[in-house]
């Protein structure tokens, strides 16, 4: 996953919170500016603890796994949303 689909994915997933960009501010400390470049992978490089903090907002964490490796079942399903 690149920055621009970790972007995307935040995206949808706080627009399925119902929350705003300026909710995610008044949450989390980070400003609307910053979320907004995050969103739309306009950051050559995002500090790892704001990226975390939005994830953990929105019910959501880190995961690693190996690189191209086959899709999991639930992985698919979740696309699938």
């Amino acid at each position: 996953m690149n920055l621009e689909q970790l972007g995307l994915e935040i995206t949808t997933l706080r627009k399925e919170k119902k929350y705003s960009q300026d909710d995610m501010e008044n949450f989390s400390g980070i400003t609307k500016r910053t979320i907004s470049k995050i969103e739309n992978g306009f950051v050559d490089e995002v500090g790892i603890k704001k990226v975390e903090t939005i994830l953990d907002l929105l019910g959501y964490e880190f995961s690693i796994r190996p690189k191209n490796r086959p899709k999991t079942l639930e992985e698919l399903q979740d696309e699938q949303r």
